[in-house]
């Protein structure tokens, strides 16, 4: 014994559990959670989606399921504005893979501008396969997709 009182509740050869369900929360944080502002503009070449606040998990299943490019000629390019989320929970990182390859495998492209350092470092590590960090980021994005000019915002 190393002189401190056994840990009640803990199962031999386990780790111990970490209920989130009980721990309090800040009203400030109940009200960020999964809180993701999505605003959508479709242009000639591309469609354009400027998210704000929190990138989670269901966050990334409401925005595949909006910006869902089905009208939309083959080879179309989904540019993701990130400049005004303030986080990326690693969890949405798998499913903003995943819709990743599905639009890649129906010939269009998805396109990151605007992250922040940190948001791109969470998305690379989980990114296994290197499936996003192959796609240009930032100005090389504008340069892949054409001119300035023809892929400003409205």
């Amino acid at each position: 014994m190393n002189g401190h009182p056994p840990m009640e509740g803990r199962r031999q050869g386990r780790s111990p559990h970490m209920p989130r369900e009980g721990t309090r929360q800040s009203a400030r944080q109940e009200a960020t959670r999964s809180t993701l502002d999505v605003q959508v503009r479709h242009t000639e070449r591309a469609v354009w989606v400027s998210l704000s606040g929190i990138l989670d998990r269901d966050g990334v299943a409401a925005l595949a399921a909006r910006v869902a490019p089905g009208p939309l000629a083959h080879g179309a390019h989904i540019v993701l504005e990130g400049a005004g989320l303030t986080h990326m929970d690693y969890r949405a990182t798998r499913s903003l893979i995943a819709w990743h390859r599905r639009l890649h495998r129906r010939g269009h492209a998805l396109f990151l501008q605007g992250w922040s350092d940190y948001l791109k470092a969470i998305l690379v590590m989980e990114d296994w396969d290197c499936d996003c960090s192959q796609a240009p980021v930032g100005l090389p994005t504008l340069r892949h997709l054409g001119s300035l000019a023809a892929v400003r915002m409205p």
